[in-house]
């Protein structure tokens, strides 16, 4: 039998396989821990896309301060476009 599972009296016999119990304990909570640890930066990598569409949104502002910035359109266009991305953001 497994000596940390066994019997209370089993772990802490005299004896050399005391410290077995213990160190299989360790293992397992070691293993666990780095299982958990992969899932959970498995998760956030592959699955946790929250942030996406905000920076969809902040992306498409910039590029029309950019062009504003650089001449490309006016400012009657520039508040035209800018009242439009925010309209269709929700805000």
């Amino acid at each position: 039998m497994h000596p940390f599972y066994g019997p209370s009296s089993q772990l802490f016999q005299e004896g050399e396989s005391w410290w077995l119990g213990l160190a299989s304990m360790a293992m397992y909570l070691l293993f666990w821990a780095v299982v958990i640890v992969i899932a959970v930066k498995m998760f956030k990598k592959y699955i946790v896309r929250m942030d996406y569409p905000k920076n969809r949104k902040d992306n498409a502002m910039s590029i029309l301060r950019e062009r504003y910035a650089k001449g490309e359109i006016d400012a009657e266009e520039f508040k035209r476009k800018k009242a439009d991305l925010e309209e269709t953001s929700g805000k």
